[in-house]
């Protein structure tokens, strides 16, 4: 019988190109950033931005209900009760353990055919996002965060708005910010979420 070779392991260059949300996925899972909350809010921003796109309003709110529950589940570390009207674990094939939330999900629009391909791109930014580039971690000087630095982040966590990125890169720069993945990063198109590694350092969240 003839083995199936192993997939090649991403490189650098490979997670800052690549369009495969689950071969991005295998190095995220591995990273330092893959704490349960990081990767519960990535689950959560995914199903979030997901739930747009479906064709009732009924549904469109169920979804964004579930994926709500998800993200609180990853801020509180408290699992949801499964019996209630919303089953968070439905969003993720029953994967209640995070590690394998983040695959299924990284999974899932790659077997939508053809109606799946915006939220494979989707899944990608997002997974670059929430994790950053596990080939590149960076070490943020304590110097940088400046009263001003931290109230943008948190204003921006808070409310879940993160159109203020780009503030946030102008005020790490007057900080002293040289660091171009950190700058380059805020001024990006995005998306930014709940978990954007960028933010959770400057608030130390991990």
């Amino acid at each position: 019988m003839t083995r199936k070779k192993p997939a090649p392991k991403l490189t650098d260059a490979d997670w800052l190109k690549s369009e495969d949300p689950k071969a991005l996925a295998k190095v995220a899972i591995d990273s330092l950033r893959a704490t349960d909350r990081v990767m519960r809010l990535f689950v959560a921003a995914f199903w979030g931005w997901q739930a747009e796109s479906l064709h009732t309003a009924e549904a469109r709110e169920g979804l964004r209900c579930r994926a709500a529950l998800i993200e609180e589940w990853g801020e509180s570390g408290v699992a949801p009760n499964a019996d209630g009207d919303h089953n968070t674990l439905t969003v993720v094939g029953q994967a209640s353990d995070a590690k394998r939330a983040v695959k299924t999900t990284a999974r899932a629009p790659g077997t939508w055919g053809k109606w799946g391909v915006p939220a494979v791109r989707q899944a990608v930014l997002l997974l670059r996002d929430v994790f950053g580039n596990p080939f590149r971690p960076v070490a943020f000087d304590k110097s940088w965060l400046t009263s001003t630095v931290v109230a943008i982040a948190q204003g921006m966590y808070e409310s879940r708005d993160f159109s203020a990125m780009p503030i946030l890169a102008d005020a790490l720069q007057d900080a002293g910010c040289d660091n171009d993945d950190i700058l380059n990063h805020c001024r990006g198109s995005g998306p930014h979420v709940r978990g954007c590694w960028v933010v959770d350092h400057v608030l130390g969240k991990s």
